[in-house]
Formats: C-alpha cells, structure tokens, sequence
C-alpha cells in the first residue's frame, strides 16, 4: 500500500483486539492505535497491547500505541447495562455508592456541589439531554430533554459549567504508571484545562524515568481557550469532538474544529481529529455521504491523523471502516491546504520553509536526519507536495515521526548527521524509494546549535 500523508488510527477495543483483525488493520494502513482507558481494566489492555505488539513484528511494521486517559471527567457509574429514556421521562441520578445497580449514578461529590436546578446536563457525545428538575445533596431528578442512554463509563458534563476539580495528576496517576508499565507510546490527556495539567504529567514522568509522549485532548471551554498554550507545551493534539459536543452547541464544533486545527499547526505541533469520523459504520458496512464530506474536510485542511474511536473499538465492520478511510484520503490529500505565513524572527522555521519550496521547485524529494524529529515536524507543518523521509536511529523518535502528516520515517544505525544522511540515502535505494534521475534534497539541523545543512543530490546510479 502507497504511505498516506494523513495518517490513520484505530482505536482496539472488542471488536478488533484479537490477532487476526489487528493484522487485517495493520495491512489496511493502520499504524496508530488507541486504547481507551475508561473502558476495560489492566489485564484486558495488556492483552490487547501484547496482541499489537506481537502481529506488529511478524509483520515487520512499527506501529504507534496511545493511552487515552480517563482524566478527571464526570461519568455514569452504573447502571452496566444501557438503560434508554424517551423524551419527557423523568428519572434520579444518585451518588454512587459503590454497589452495582440498575438506578443511573455519578461517583463524583464535586459534580453534585455544582448542579443546580435548572441546568441542563448533556451526555452521550451531544445526543442526550436532560434538564435538572429537583436538587437533594446525594441525587437530582432530571428530565429527558430527547431520547437518550445511560450506562457506566458515559461522561457526563453540566452545559455552561465547568466543575472545578483540583489537581488534575492525582485523577490519572494510577493510570499513567499503568501505561508506563505497558510501555505505550504515547498518553491522551483528557479533560486538560490549561499548560499546569501537561507539566504536572510530564514532571511526574520526568521524575519516574519515563519519556512517553503527551497528547493534550482539546474537549472542554478552558481548553478551547488556552489551546494555543496547551498546543506549546504538549507533543501533540487532540480535537476530542464528542465532548465538544458536550460543552458547545453542536453547530459551533466545526468552527472549533478548524480554529483549532489552524493554531496547532502554525506551532507546528501534530493535530489529530477524532470521534464520528465514520460512525454510522458501526452498524453499517458503507459510509454515509455528509461522513465523507465531513472526511475530505479534515484532509482538506491538513490534519496530521484522523482517528477513528467506536467504529474499530465496538463496531461491526472495523476493517471496511479504515479501507474507507484510506480511500477517502487518498481521493483528496492532494488538495491540503497549505499553510505558510510565520514571522521574520522564526529562523527554524523560515529555514524549514526554504527546504520545501526548493523542493517543490526542483520536483525533489526530502530525506531529513534527526535525533529528536524538530526538524521533520518543521517541515511538515507546511504540508510539501512532495514525499519526505525522515531518518533516526532512536524509536523514539521513529515513533513521533510517525504521527507526522507526509513523513515517512526510516530506521538508520547511524548516531552522526552527515553519515546518518548517507545511509538513509543508501536505504531509499535499497528500497527502491529513489531511482535514477531523482533529485534528493538532504538536510539537517543540529540539536544543540543554530546550524542547518542543506544538500542536493542528484541519482545517476
């Protein structure tokens, strides 16, 4: 299969934990895959993250794992099985106790300090409403506002309010060593409000000897607010657009969506949109048409991975759904919109924007040596019209680079700049990813010094 420049990811989940469809997904183009921690328990992900690791080398692929984090958001605790309430029903939300039941229950003391008559509460992505109609201290009763489902594990989230929760590394730390333990790639920071809630993680990481990248998920009006800060201090983002869904009105969360994926980008940090992408292909095995258009949108304006959440994780086609996606993505990737405005004082950046256009005006292809993949994700960032590699002997590295739009990343031995650059120029050929008559521009820039190389070679051999 061709290397897409939008990249795909997949969240595992029943549907598609065993063996045999994590290969299937792997040869569909998969190599991003997502685990969500707030369903499951430990045991299920280690078999999910064994059963990817172990297809991922028989199959001589690298592939990226991230765990998305539970956070500190409000879910229904029970009950376990989805109960459905039609419009105008009235039902309680109690605390919960601790036992199972059949009554619906919120685990969160803090939640039922905030709720006031009156208020309207959204779950399920944005579907379900309901509106707060009497408050005791340990339950409300609301009233269905549209048909809607409860069960354990839905957030929850009080429209025009958020609820102030301290100390966002305590909600997660138990899951974060989790994930250390499992030696996953990467961490979904849900629920994040500003840059404090990155650094305390990442300061938490530091101190337990753990480089694991961080992904700030953009879901709630704080964020929406400070995602440009956020974006600075984070590997990469995350528009979570069911719980945008959640906090805005649903016809805003496109707008959001764009104003988001345009501020990340021009940091040049990675940006990934998820949730819906194709959700009618839970239950269905084609997409409906508006799902495309939505698609071919997010490649249109550059998104780095589009993820794809219930449809792999819970539905019935996991496999037909990213061979959709693929095809939605190679039909339109070629019209990306290219972003190229930065400041007179970003050096890297103007460097980086020089490497492209000479590219594009040679009809040259990209070969980058990095050691921590800056100046590959500089360089994408402006979207070149023409394929890049990018080199490094570190998988961590290799990992970020993957997670990079039109950057295909190369395994090399190599520790220094020039003879890393060399042997990934020998690689492309032994690859057959050059051939005679291409030009290759060659480049690097140095981790610990403002010095940036730049070479031209033409293959005649």
């Amino acid at each position: 299969l061709r290397e897409l420049k939008t990249k795909i990811a997949c969240t595992i989940g029943p549907s598609s934990g065993d063996r045999g469809t994590i290969s299937e997904l792997i040869n569909a183009g998969c190599r991003i895959f997502r685990i969500n921690f707030s369903h499951g328990n430990l045991e299920l992900w280690k078999e999910w993250t064994d059963n990817l690791r172990q297809v991922s080398s028989s199959l001589g692929v690298d592939c990226v794992l991230i765990a998305d984090l539970r956070g500190r958001s409000i879910r229904f605790a029970s009950p376990i099985d989805a109960k459905t309430y039609s419009a105008g029903q009235t039902f309680y939300i109690v605390r919960h106790d601790g036992r199972e039941g059949e009554v619906p229950s919120v685990d969160s003391p803090e939640f039922f300090e905030a709720v006031s008559e009156n208020d309207v509460l959204v779950s399920d992505d944005g579907r379900g409403l309901m509106r707060v109609l009497k408050r005791e201290t340990d339950k409300i009763m609301v009233q269905a506002l549209s048909k809607l489902t409860v069960r354990r594990g839905k957030s929850l989230v009080i429209r025009n309010k958020e609820i102030p929760i301290p100390n966002y590394l305590s909600h997660c730390v138990d899951q974060i060593l989790d994930a250390v333990r499992l030696g996953t790639d990467y961490l979904g920071l849900s629920f994040v409000t500003s840059p404090r809630d990155i650094l305390a993680v990442r300061e938490f990481l530091d101190k337990n000897g753990s480089d694991i990248g961080l992904i700030a998920k953009i879901e709630t009006i704080s964020a929406v607010a400070n995602v440009e800060e956020i974006a600075k201090v984070s590997d990469a983002v995350l528009v979570a657009r069911g719980d945008l869904g959640m906090h805005f009105p649903l016809e805003e969360v496109p707008r959001l969506q764009e104003r988001i994926v345009g501020t990340v980008t021009a940091i040049g940090k990675p940006v990934i949109v998820a949730t819906q992408l194709l959700g009618s292909m839970i239950s269905e095995s084609v997409p409906s048409r508006s799902e495309i258009v939505d698609v071919m949108n997010c490649v249109v304006d550059g998104v780095d991975v589009l993820m794809l959440t219930g449809e792999t994780a819970i539905g019935s086609y996991p496999v037909e759904t990213v061979n959709w996606l693929r095809r939605i993505i190679e039909t339109y990737e070629g019209d990306v919109r290219t972003r190229r405005e930065i400041s007179q004082d970003q050096l890297v950046d103007r460097f980086a924007l020089g490497v492209v256009e000479l590219a594009e005006a040679l009809n040259a292809k990209i070969g980058i040596y990095t050691k921590r993949g800056n100046t590959a994700r500089r360089i994408s960032r402006f979207k070149p019209r023409t394929q890049v590699f990018a080199a490094s002997n570190d998988p961590k590295t290799i990992c970020r680079l993957m997670m990079l739009w039109g950057v295909e990343p190369i395994h090399v031995d190599s520790k220094e700049y020039d003879r890393g650059l060399e042997e990934l120029e020998q690689k492309l050929k032994e690859q057959n990813l050059v051939k005679r008559g291409d030009t290759l521009i060659l480049t690097y820039g140095l981790l610990d010094k403002p010095i940036h190389t730049i070479r031209i070679v033409q293959l005649i051999s």
